[in-house]
C-alpha cells in the first residue's frame, strides 16, 4: 500500500513539472513572431538597388507627357500604378535639367523639355515610391501594416543614404540628371506644379 502511495505521489509530480514545461502558443502570436522578425531593411535594399535604380520601369518625363496628352489611358494603362481605382496614378520617371533655385530642400528645375519642375528632397515620405516603382504588390503581404512598412524602408533607403550623398554634389546652376515618383490624375495639368519625390539624383 505504502508504494502504491509513493508511485501516485510520484506521477502527481511528474504532471506538475510536465505541465509547467509544455505550453501551446496561439497561433495569432506565432504569425505576429514572424512578422517581426521579416527583414523590411533587407528587401526594401533589394527592391531599390535591384529595381528602382536599375531604370527599367521608367519612362522619360518628355514622353510621359507627349503619350498623356495624346492617349492618357494608354499612359495610365501601361506606365501608371495604383493599389485600386481612381483618377490618379504614380508613375516612375527620370529627366534632365538645370537646378535654378534650392529652398528648405525644394528644388526647382528647369527641366530638359517641360519647363520649371519641382523635386522634393525633404519630404521623402508616403507611399509614392513604393507604388510608382510597380514592384511590390498589396497581395505580397497579409496586412496593410506590413505594406506600409515597406515603404518605410525604401523611404530611409532614399531618404536618409541615396538623396543626403547626391546633393553633396550639386549647386545651383548644375545640371542634373534625375529620376523618382510624380501622381498624376487624368485631368492634371501637366504643365504646372509637377513635383518629383526623387529616388535618384546626378551631376551630369
Amino acid at each position: 500500500m505504502k508504494k502504491q502511495y509513493i508511485l501516485l505521489l510520484a506521477l502527481i509530480i511528474l504532471a506538475i513539472l510536465g505541465y509547467n514545461s509544455v505550453y501551446f502558443k496561439k497561433l495569432s502570436d506565432v504569425k505576429k513572431a514572424n512578422k517581426e522578425n521579416f527583414n523590411f531593411t533587407a528587401y526594401a535594399d533589394s527592391i531599390y538597388y535591384k529595381g528602382i535604380a536599375t531604370k527599367r520601369n521608367n519612362i522619360s518625363l518628355n514622353n510621359l507627357i507627349e503619350l498623356f496628352q495624346n492617349n492618357p489611358e494608354t499612359a495610365f494603362k501601361k506606365y501608371g500604378n495604383r493599389l485600386g481605382i481612381g483618377n490618379s496614378a504614380y508613375f516612375m520617371i527620370q529627366s534632365t535639367g538645370k537646378i535654378l533655385d534650392i529652398k528648405d530642400g525644394l528644388y526647382t528645375i528647369a527641366d530638359e523639355k517641360n519647363g520649371v519642375i519641382y523635386v522634393d528632397t525633404k519630404y521623402i515620405f508616403g507611399n509614392a515610391i513604393r507604388d510608382a516603382s510597380g514592384l511590390v504588390k498589396l497581395t505580397d503581404f497579409k496586412t496593410n501594416a506590413q505594406f506600409n512598412k515597406v515603404s518605410e524602408s525604401l523611404n530611409h533607403i532614399v531618404r536618409d543614404s541615396v538623396i543626403p550623398a547626391a546633393l553633396k554634389k550639386v549647386k545651383i546652376g548644375d545640371s542634373i540628371s534625375f529620376m523618382g515618383a510624380i501622381k498624376l490624375s487624368r485631368n492634371q495639368n501637366l504643365f504646372k506644379d509637377i513635383t518629383v519625390i526623387p529616388t535618384q539624383i546626378k551631376l551630369q
